[in-house]
């Protein structure tokens, strides 16, 4: 009987996908037990050839093709077809400690109300972090760990969607996964995964941390440049107005005072960095930048509202 689904979403990344199906595919779970599905949000014959390489037998994989691009969608395509009682997701950029789904597994089955659960995300550096990104951004490369003991997910804390895992139901309660929300192509839109585990705290449900379930993120060398993180922070920024004021929440007077509010900090941020620059302070310099890209992000979309509330 298939326990538990798990379900890669890729986008163009075949040499990164391979080396998660091999993670998978050597799973301590019986293989009886769980299942992996492909969903190629690109399409593309590559991604097919691939998934077949690994359908010797050993386990139940899948391939599916979603061709409306975007992260979350692909994750629901994923989610209708699941044969688990939970589901799993993991990044095509990732690879999974042998005992990932076993650990998942083993933390729903000992707490039945949880409807969530995730855990550690190490980073694959390739080499050297560069000393130019700030721990308190190692989040937007998906970094994840909260200690060694297992518990409830505190305020503070939060999970991420290379290492997510779902009681099924209770995610097709909230109904999956945001279409407006996650990364489209190159748009790197995000949020989706807190927006859901904000909906599933909303009705009392559990969202917990597992620190046995591991996997390796792979930080790809176009993310060790300064502009990705830039780009990162500045989409970062342009989710969070989303996430913080739900649809029917919005009102144009809220978005307006908000997107005033934004507008003046960039303004502060831009002139701490022309200050920082004249002064020769590199340092002072980037981190002004960096919140100035995410403050941008911001009211980027809190004029998209503004517009959209005004037709």
């Amino acid at each position: 009987m298939i326990k538990i689904s798990a379900i890669i979403c890729t986008f163009k990344r075949p040499d990164y996908l391979r080396h998660a199906l091999r993670s998978l595919c050597e799973q301590s779970l019986p293989s009886e037990q769980y299942e992996i599905i492909v969903v190629d949000n690109a399409v593309e014959g590559e991604v097919e050839q691939i998934v077949k390489e690994f359908q010797d037998g050993r386990v139940n994989l899948r391939y599916l093709g979603e061709a409306e691009v975007g992260l979350s969608r692909a994750r629901n395509t994923g989610l209708k077809v699941a044969a688990g009682r939970y589901v799993a997701y993991m990044d095509d950029d990732a690879r999974a400690d042998t005992r990932w789904l076993e650990a998942l597994v083993a933390a729903f089955e000992e707490s039945p109300a949880l409807a969530a659960v995730g855990g550690r995300v190490w980073l694959d550096w390739h080499g050297e972090k560069p000393g130019w990104v700030p721990e308190r951004h190692l989040s937007l490369y998906s970094c994840v760990d909260h200690g060694n003991s297992a518990h409830e997910l505190k305020n503070d804390e939060y999970l991420v969607g290379a290492n997510l895992a779902f009681e099924k139901e209770a995610l097709r309660c909230v109904g999956g996964f945001d279409p407006n929300l996650g990364r489209q192509g190159a748009v790197l839109l995000s949020g989706e995964e807190a927006a859901t585990l904000a909906q599933l705290q909303q009705l009392n449900k559990g969202v917990y941390y597992e620190p046995a379930a591991v996997v390796w993120h792979s930080v790809d060398q176009s993310r060790k440049r300064p502009s990705w993180l830039l780009r990162r922070l500045f989409w970062d920024g342009a989710s969070q107005p989303l996430i913080d004021m739900p649809a029917r929440e919005r009102s144009r007077r809220a978005t307006s005072r908000n997107a005033y509010q934004d507008l003046r900090q960039c303004g502060r941020w831009s002139w701490e960095v022309l200050v920082a620059v004249l002064r020769g302070r590199k340092s002072t310099a980037w981190e002004s930048l960096l919140g100035l890209s995410q403050r941008a992000g911001r009211l980027r979309t809190e004029v998209r509202m503004l517009a959209w509330n005004g037709n």
